[in-house]
């Protein structure tokens, strides 16, 4: 089992304060037979820039903090990236990684909105051949309100991280519905923790996991094929999208807000 997605080196971001925490995360990976969990801190152009030395002495201190206390998981470096039209000029200068130094890059999308340019960016990031993965979709009220904007992305090649909070409802029954929708429909291949912490913002995925195997069996399998793959850096044939409904009935709460894709 793979952990995508998680804020599990201190010092850096808002996860982990310190490596006691970090520490308490990985034995939370482990009770649950989590066998690599990506270390992606927030990578955030013009605000947290982390430099790729620091970040791996981090990643080295805590790899072998881990090993001393006897926690057998494995950590992956990588990074959760906000978008920003920079990124094919940071990828191609190495200057942001993707998961386990693949080509897989975790990409952080604004709640609110789409950006005007994000086709455009992740179409150039796999011209330079990149494959981006969108982290938590299910928290976009964009993606949520208009139901075409995602698909559009992942059937150019895009793929989508889902969290594990979100599927067990920790962030509302709103997200947690569309989380279950995009499941239901092939619209995630992965599956992250968004840990920060060893309490409310946990490293725990198993329970999601479980749920996946109930909401959609073929997609449950195909994350069994196909996620040491991903961290291999190998290619992946995801499964196809399904149709969507038109109208989402949970939407309803956001009719105020606008349906467009704004410009950050």
């Amino acid at each position: 089992m793979v952990d995508f997605h998680s804020h599990i080196l201190p010092y850096i971001d808002d996860g982990a304060k310190n490596f006691d925490m970090s520490l308490d995360m990985l034995r939370i990976s482990q009770g649950e037979g989590v066998e690599y969990v990506c270390a992606t801190p927030h990578f955030i152009p013009g605000e947290i820039e982390l430099d790729r030395k620091i970040f791996d002495v981090k990643l080295d201190n805590l790899i072998k903090l881990a090993e001393y206390k006897g926690i057998k998981v494995k950590l992956l470096p990588g990074l959760e990236i906000y978008i920003t039209p920079e990124l094919p000029k940071l990828y191609s200068e190495k200057k942001i990684w993707g998961l386990n130094d693949s080509k897989y890059l975790l990409i952080e999308l604004p709640m609110q909105e789409v950006p005007l340019y994000t086709e455009e960016v992740l179409y150039e990031l796999r011209l330079l051949g990149a494959t981006p993965i969108i982290a938590h979709p299910e928290r976009n009220i964009a993606f949520m309100k208009n139901h075409s904007i995602l698909p559009n992305l992942l059937k150019q090649g895009t793929l989508a991280q889902v969290n594990s909070g979100s599927i067990e409802g920790k962030y509302g029954k709103n997200i947690k519905k569309f989380a279950e929708h995009l499941v239901k429909n092939n619209m995630v291949n992965l599956l992250g923790s968004d840990g920060h912490n060893q309490g409310t913002r946990s490293t725990s995925v198993i329970n999601a996991l479980e749920n996946i195997k109930k909401l959609n069996l073929e997609l449950y399998q195909w994350m069994q094929l196909n996620n040491l793959r991903v961290i291999q850096g190998m290619e992946i044939e995801p499964l196809e999208v399904k149709k969507a409904k038109k109208t989402f009935g949970f939407i309803k709460v956001f009719s105020r807000s606008r349906v467009t894709i704004n410009k950050y």
